[in-house]
């Protein structure tokens, strides 16, 4: 059995290279890349979120921090669009077109990685995509551990997010 060797890097080659910098959304807070916001049930997530989405579609700041302007998705799996539209005047009285909602999706596992791909390469210029909630996009499965479940969901938008 061939064993295949480790591909490293050592600290000096790594400090002469020239790498991108990091791209944040909203400067300090929220870099490119798949992040959770986990907390009690009706604590203001949803409302935490869409307040991120409106500011980073309208290029304004967010808690007092610069933000990147740009298109966004925001899945709201457990909403209504009246829910929506209620919540989104009482934050704004201009909401820009570059917000975008859907309050239905397919699952990991049936097609909902393809349908953010369609969206993203009709919207090229979107930073911004948030699923509210995770648990309902998730592949039901009964065979494997949930950390095991966790592991695998997560890594598919993980793999999406660093594309």
């Amino acid at each position: 059995m061939t064993t295949q060797k480790i591909e490293t890097i050592d600290s000096r080659t790594l400090m002469d290279l020239e790498l991108p910098p990091i791209r944040f959304i909203v400067n300090r807070l929220l870099p490119q890349g798949l992040h959770i916001l986990a907390g009690a049930a009706k604590t203001g997530k949803s409302w935490l979120l869409l307040l991120l989405s409106l500011k980073v579609a309208q290029g304004e700041p967010f808690w007092d921090l610069t933000t990147e302007k740009g298109t966004v998705l925001s899945l709201c799996l457990e909403d209504s669009l009246t829910r929506i539209q209620q919540r989104l005047m009482e934050l704004t009285e201009e909401a820009p077109s570059n917000l975008h909602f859907a309050t239905l999706t397919k699952t990991l596992s049936d097609g909902l990685l393809e349908q953010i791909e369609q969206f993203l390469k009709e919207h090229p210029a979107t930073g911004l995509i948030v699923i509210d909630t995770l648990q309902r996009i998730r592949t039901v499965s009964n065979d494997v551990s949930p950390y095991a479940n966790d592991y695998r969901d997560i890594g598919v938008l993980k793999a999406l997010a660093d594309r």
